[in-house]
């Protein structure tokens, strides 16, 4: 087992976010995280990286307990993530921003790091881009970057807060495309947010399903498609 939430809540004050909420993720598992808005996905993602501290429960990777570790050492211990609100480095180029991640990640120098921030300027076209200052970029290009730099951190494990998000219908199919890459040549699993419902159940092998901080249901494509609970919840009807 790669990675296992155990009976994880959340609370802010009197309100509570996520409340005894368990799931595992295998090697080389792509697992849809999908609810409403509101439902506690981003916040799942703060407490597993370390942002926010769980009020209970346990979150354990590679068998190691990783609650009470800073966002840099959860990152250097091979999590890596995105954001809704894509976070780069604006001042930067393109490619500073994806060797930092490169570096960060690395243990084999700057020459290895180089190569490997290079590896994902390509897969995720952004060579032509690489010496601009990100700031001059277009949203849907910055959200391209971050996912490189997370991505060239070299995780076993990449938390994906909705990465096809204002992309058009061919940069979502790219992306989709690297998200198979990275499980199938590289061996990373990927816990993804999104609302792009047809995306996550084309190619997730799980998908997992909150609603008001609960888990409301956990299965395959298939089985959440044709669960009830989720349809009267978040989907309205089974997707085609």
């Amino acid at each position: 087992m790669l990675f296992q939430v155990n009976h994880l809540s959340k609370y802010f004050g009197g309100l509570t976010v996520l409340s005894d909420v368990s799931f595992d993720i295998h090697e080389r598992e792509i697992i849809g995280l999908i609810g409403p808005n509101g439902a506690g996905k981003t916040t799942l993602f703060n407490v597993i990286t370390g942002i926010y501290r769980p009020d209970a429960g346990s979150i354990t990777y590679e068998g190691k307990n990783i609650v009470g570790l800073s966002p840099n050492s959860i990152c250097r211990r091979g999590i890596a993530r995105t954001f809704q609100l894509v976070r780069v480095f604006p001042s930067m180029t393109v490619f500073e921003n994806v060797l930092i991640g490169a570096i960060y990640g690395n243990r084999s120098g700057k020459k290895r790091a180089t190569k490997d921030a290079l590896y994902y300027l390509e897969i995720l076209n952004l060579q032509d881009v690489r010496d601009k200052i990100v700031a001059h970029l277009t949203i849907s290009d910055r959200r391209l970057v971050e996912i490189a730099r997370a991505l060239a951190s070299q995780p076993g494990l990449a938390l994906l807060d909705e990465p096809l998000a204002g992309l058009n219908p061919t940069e979502t199919q790219k992306i989709m495309a690297l998200i198979e890459e990275i499980r199938e040549t590289h061996g990373v699993s990927i816990l993804w947010v999104e609302h792009k419902i047809d995306a996550v159940f084309s190619i997730c092998d799980r998908i997992v399903v909150l609603d008001y901080g609960t888990l409301l249901a956990e299965g395959e494509p298939k089985d959440i498609a044709e669960d009830q609970k989720v349809v009267e919840a978040y989907l309205g009807e089974s997707p085609a």
